[in-house]
């Protein structure tokens, strides 16, 4: 069994690199849906500020049932589907958050890219890409699917 991380906006797009990914496996998978935060430097900031817990205020009623459909469309394939938020500056920690969720891959769609929600957003792609953990841009395998 592989774990995948999508980096998400809670969008349908995030939901079709994750088809391409289930669709594509021999084994089972488990599905990491993640959007990536700055932690603020500013204690003020830190203690005042309400983000962390108004973070599921970004996944709509339309994306969890997308989650329930892909879940129930691939069974014998995808194994669960987690949502997840990362809050951080440091590779290190990002890391660790991926390690705790067995992350083996992180996959990503080239042609939507990575929308970020808000300002605290990180700019995820040359993060993600130094993490060391294989990219699979989906868009090739969606390409690959059809020919």
């Amino acid at each position: 069994m592989k774990t995948v991380m999508i980096p998400t906006d809670f969008t349908n797009e995030s939901i079709q690199v994750a088809e391409a990914i289930v669709r594509d496996s021999n084994e089972q998978v488990k599905i990491v849906f993640t959007h990536l935060f700055h932690v603020a430097d500013d204690i003020q900031d830190l203690l005042f500020s309400g983000y962390r817990e108004k973070e599921f205020e970004f996944v709509s009623e339309d994306f969890w049932a997308d989650c329930k459909s892909l879940k129930e469309e691939y069974s014998d394939t995808l194994k669960s589907i987690k949502i997840d938020f990362f809050y951080g500056n440091k590779l290190a920690a990002l890391r660790n958050f991926m390690e705790y969720h067995e992350v083996e891959s992180i996959a990503y769609s080239e042609s939507y890219g990575f929308p970020k929600l808000n300002k605290s957003s990180l700019d995820a792609f040359p993060v993600l890409k130094k993490s060391g953990v294989k990219m699979i841009n989906a868009d090739l395998i969606s390409v690959s699917a059809l020919a």
